[in-house]
């Protein structure tokens, strides 16, 4: 699969509703010294710069520098933004260049080049500045807008995407990623690095298609198994993903390796049974892209311990028999996200379950 192939039924990777009813947004207008802000993220650890969601530390010591330079001069910076959970701990959303080069410059951990103004600073550290200057760097305040809980996750999402369109769009994956960063963004990454997934799958690591198509899988999973409490389906991708990483993320260490078991428990019998082409709908004029309604739900069909002993050319008759039945429905391709479609693939699926159930 190379890095331009879409997955059938990828549409609503890029769909969510912007148009929200009962609008409700707590924002809050705050300000910070630098010093604050330094002390919340490393000893209070309620302050969060740095989840790997979009791009890594992107500066180069000549930005770093001309940034302290502007606040040694007293030149007044854009505001930062923050999302707020409901134990109180703030992601940067915007920001985070900026407070990355205060952090490492209070830290001593580069100098100063290539000043255009306060020439006198050249090659030094926070530690070589004055006394004086150094508590100007420190006391400066900065503005922070803080969305805080519970702001609805359709308008967490908007006001995401405003504020992120500066350079390339974020999909919805990747806001995802930075707004429920934790123990469900790490299991991610871990499961899409998986040598099976890459091998079976092919599917990019850009812009976070692998680890969509994988957090797909574990919450249809956990809601056919009934472990997502009262949550339900209604046709919302976007929030139903949302409420699955938020629960995950309260998950313990034993509940994050039975999910990481489930999943490659999945994937080793879908390969065992059906094959490299195992997440394709069969054709015979073209090989076609991995189908993400059909992944999810025929790993769900497999993701359980296979009866010994079993006739596996019987078992791939059936799901192959099962894939041409789904493909014929036409619920595969285009919105495959609305509640009939999901409740039909995974009513196809049970049937496979409760087939195994009976050997």
């Amino acid at each position: 699969m190379t890095t331009s192939e879409k997955f059938e039924g990828e549409s609503s990777l890029e769909n969510h509703e912007t148009d929200y009813p009962n609008l409700s947004i707590k924002l809050v207008k705050e300000q910070f010294s630098l010093f604050e802000l330094k002390r919340r993220h490393e000893i209070r650890k309620t302050i969060i710069i740095d989840p790997d969601f979009q791009r890594n530390r992107v500066w180069n010591a000549h930005q770093d520098s001309e940034l302290i330079e502007s606040i040694l001069m007293g030149i007044p910076i854009p505001p930062i933004y923050l999302f707020e959970n409901k134990e109180g701990i703030k992601q940067v959303v915007d920001g985070r260049q900026r407070l990355s080069c205060f952090f490492d410059y209070l830290n001593n951990r580069f100098k100063l080049v290539r000043l255009k103004m306060l020439t006198g600073e050249l090659s030094k550290k926070c530690a070589d500045l004055m006394p004086l200057l150094q508590a100007k760097i420190e006391d400066y305040q900065i503005l922070a807008y803080t969305i805080q809980h519970p702001t609805p996750e359709k308008v967490k999402f908007d006001i995401f995407d405003r504020v992120n369109r500066g350079g390339t769009r974020l999909n919805n994956q990747e806001m995802r990623h930075a707004l429920y960063f934790g123990k469900a963004t790490q299991l991610l990454k871990k499961l899409s690095q998986l040598e099976r997934f890459i091998s079976i799958t092919g599917v990019s690591a850009k812009r976070m298609k692998d680890q969509y198509l994988i957090l797909r899988f574990l919450g249809f999973y956990l809601l056919k198994t009934h472990q997502l409490g009262d949550l339900d389906y209604k046709s919302d991708i976007d929030d139903f993903l949302a409420a699955v990483m938020t629960q995950i993320n309260g998950y313990t260490d034993d509940q994050l390796l039975d999910l990481e078991r489930i999943f490659i428990l999945a994937m080793t019998n879908c390969c065992h049974v059906l094959g490299e082409n195992a997440y394709r709908f069969d054709s015979s004029k073209r090989r076609r892209p991995i189908n993400m309604g059909l992944f999810e739900s025929i790993n769900y069909a497999l993701a359980l311990p296979l009866p010994e002993p079993i006739n596996l050319s019987q078992l791939k008759q059936s799901v192959e028999s099962l894939k041409a039945d789904m493909d014929q429905s036409k619920l595969f391709t285009g919105s495959i996200d609305t509640r009939n479609a999901v409740k039909y693939r995974f009513d196809k699926a049970d049937k496979i379950r409760m087939e195994l159930s009976h050997v």
